[in-house]
């Protein structure tokens, strides 16, 4: 069983299932804003703020995790048209782009899709720090420990 396949099966769909695949095979509706061979943007149809706006691959990739690198550099050159657009259309102070990679960090469609918010300033959502995570400085060997382990894990 592939990492696709056993990530699909743990939210209970298989990538033929997946409304993000119906929507790029034109299965359901779906309000697109711009696509191409690689990606596509649409409207969410749940939005949290009007021109609230996905950016998806064509393609079946379940995050960040298992994307082709040159799909995924594609579709950044496609996600700074989006935010441009996405500003200029709705005037909003600013646009918070956002991608959640495996249901730990929020994930609820398991296709990879980056979400384009239009946000002002002082809006009532949007990622936001605990109140107190200025309060403790982390140990600089902790924190070289951890880079080393990331690295190492490149």
């Amino acid at each position: 069983m592939s990492f696709i396949s056993s990530f699909c099966s743990v939210f209970g769909m298989s990538s033929d299932d997946c409304i993000f695949c119906k929507i790029v095979r034109r299965e359901i509706p779906s309000s697109v804003i711009f696509e191409d061979d690689v990606c596509m943007a649409f409207l969410d149809a749940f939005p949290i703020n009007k021109g609230h706006s996905l950016l998806i691959p064509k393609k079946h990739y379940v995050n960040l995790l298992d994307v082709d690198p040159e799909v995924v550099a594609h579709m950044a050159r496609r996600l700074i048209d989006l935010t441009r657009g996405v500003k200029n259309a709705t005037g909003e102070d600013g646009v918070m782009v956002t991608v959640a990679n495996g249901a730990g960090a929020g994930q609820e469609v398991p296709h990879l899709h980056f979400h384009a918010i239009p946000r002002s300033r002082g809006a009532n959502f949007g990622f936001r720090f605990p109140p107190d995570y200025r309060e403790s400085m982390a140990d600089r060997t902790e924190l070289d420990e951890i880079s080393k382990k990331i690295r190492n894990a490149i």
